[in-house]
């Protein structure tokens, strides 16, 4: 038996920080909000609930400003994900996300 791969969710995030910090969606598929809690940590929701052990999340940092990025999922419809710069502090960063669910 092979595993099936289905894509649930997708968009590009701006997240940005300064006088204005905040994030927004400019696509956007299979998510129900996004939110900024601080520089570099999101917060976002799926329209549903999911499996976590069945759940693949991507991540990838939009800008080609050096540093790194990671996902967490933290329950069966939140993602969190931290957002770093070259040196290793907290950044804001525009990002794509994927989620794709397994199936055996």
């Amino acid at each position: 038996m092979s595993d099936k791969i289905e894509p649930i969710a997708a968009a590009i995030i701006n997240a940005f920080g300064g006088d204005a910090p905040g994030i927004e969606f400019t696509t956007n598929r299979g998510f129900k909000t996004a939110s900024r809690s601080s520089s570099g940590l999101y917060v976002l929701t799926l329209d549903d609930k999911h499996d976590v052990n069945h759940i693949d999340v991507q991540v990838t940092r939009k800008s080609g400003v050096a540093g790194s990025i990671q996902a967490d999922v933290l329950d069966k419809e939140t993602i969190q994900i931290s957002s770093f710069d070259a040196t290793g502090a907290a950044a804001d960063t525009p990002f794509f996300i994927n989620v794709y669910r397994v199936r055996s």
